[in-house]
């Protein structure tokens, strides 16, 4: 086993790479292939095009200002969610009664239709930046909700009445023990809620916004300018990649730290 997972690596670390840049040949040459069948660039422009479109949206600048605009939306709906999905899935993990008496309200704000908060949103702010973000807070804080009153049920009881016994002050039995087993299904909310956010964004500018990647892409729309919708597409892929293999780093990197200074308190 030792030696098949060693070969195994060794395989990923020499040829990963190679078979990587492959699978993306394969796909530019599959679209190329595709667009010159169909041969009518309004329903499926070629890659050179969407390069091309591209490369003059990147040289403009403005596509700059539409992503940290989309940026903005995303993160400051996460940091909404975390800040409210937080306490309310502690309060619902530590005791039965305010989970049993707020199942009725989560129920609702998980089957609630994206839809129909866009337009709840938009008749209270209009269209702007109020909405989107709205829509991105409403979207996450379900999973953060569940995911700390999961890491809260998770906790060893026998621990914290062991600790109790013992007259270990309660700052340290919630930083040890609740923190401790909260920290992985936090770090697991937030990897999941880093590719989340970002597409909410961009379907909540297109429909609510006045600015953004997702307005760029609705006035492409309008336009017909099918290039344009490729490219704006394509850059939305690799910055989310890129959030999220930005953060992922982020959390490889200094989680194992934070559990450490946890550890010290």
């Amino acid at each position: 086993m030792k030696v098949s997972s060693r070969s195994e690596r060794y395989f990923k670390s020499r040829h990963g790479g190679l078979f990587f840049l492959g699978g993306i040949g394969l796909i530019l040459f599959l679209w190329w292939m595709a667009s010159t069948l169909f041969n009518a660039p309004l329903v499926l422009p070629s890659p050179w095009q969407v390069f091309q479109e591209l490369s003059n949206m990147l040289r403009r600048g403005s596509v700059f200002l539409s992503l940290v605009s989309t940026f903005s939306k995303a993160i400051t709906g996460l940091g909404i969610a975390f800040a409210f999905g937080v306490p309310v899935g502690m309060l619902s993990g530590l005791s039965r009664t305010a989970d049993e008496l707020l199942k009725p309200f989560m129920m609702v704000v998980r089957s609630v239709p994206v839809v129909s908060w866009l337009a709840s949103a938009i008749l209270l702010w209009g269209m702007g930046w109020t909405a989107p973000t709205f829509i991105v807070a409403v979207s996450l804080f379900p999973l953060v909700c569940f995911n700390v009153a999961e890491g809260v049920r998770s906790v060893d009881l026998l621990l914290v009445e062991m600790a109790r016994v013992y007259q270990v002050p309660k700052k340290r039995i919630m930083v040890d023990i609740y923190m401790g087993s909260l920290i992985p299904f936090m770090l697991s909310a937030f990897r999941v809620s880093i590719g989340t956010m970002w597409k909410v964004a961009i379907v909540a500018e297109y429909l609510a916004g006045n600015k953004g990647i997702g307005v760029e892409l609705s006035w492409a729309k309008f336009y017909l300018n099918t290039p344009r919708v490729f490219a704006y597409t394509l850059l939305a892929v690799l910055a989310g990649l890129g959030l999220e293999k930005f953060f992922e780093f982020v959390i490889e990197r200094y989680g194992r730290k934070w559990r450490i200074s946890l550890e010290v308190l």
